[in-house]
């Protein structure tokens, strides 16, 4: 399927909706400023909740996946001093980089746990108690190379 056949495009820049970069955004919207509020709650398992992503109805080899995904989105986002529901793009970018270059992973693979992390923030987006009003993983795809490259992967993959 060629992009221009796509009810929605993959360019990201698109889907980012009215703010195309963080620069964009008024202080009182970024994300950070939400961050004692987030303090102690575990948004990721909130989302798996909603998902209906429990372990006894989850296949063996799709558990294991998913608590990677956690364990190395968690371990990475707390090294940046941030909540896990909190990011920037540039921790979206910097993400798709270690994925890569620490964990060693293809292109393909790393796509799939940067899309486990996307799909988290697009489900925040998406659900009004949650304050947020731009997506930093589409935001990094649309001005980050190494986001770019991991998102076409990600969009065009045959597995989806």
């Amino acid at each position: 399927m060629s992009d221009s056949d796509r009810w929605i495009p993959i360019d990201p820049t698109v889907r980012a909706g009215m703010y195309q970069s963080l620069d964009q955004i008024p202080e009182h919207h970024r994300l950070r400023v939400y961050q004692n509020r987030f303090e102690g709650e575990d948004t990721w398992n909130s989302y798996l909740t909603a998902q209906s992503w429990r372990e006894e109805t989850l296949s063996e080899k799709r558990r294991k996946h998913l608590e990677r995904t956690e364990s190395r989105w968690k371990s990475f986002i707390k090294a940046q001093e941030r909540h896990h529901a909190l990011c920037t793009p540039a921790d979206a970018d910097a993400y798709a980089r270690v994925l890569r270059d620490e964990y060693d992973l293809s292109l393909d693979t790393a796509s799939k746990y940067w899309g486990d992390i996307e799909r988290f923030y697009r489900w925040m987006f998406h659900h009004t108690e949650y304050p947020h009003r731009y997506h930093p993983f589409v935001m990094a795809a649309s001005n980050y190379e190494s986001s770019r490259e991991t998102w076409i992967q990600l969009l065009t993959r045959d597995d989806r």
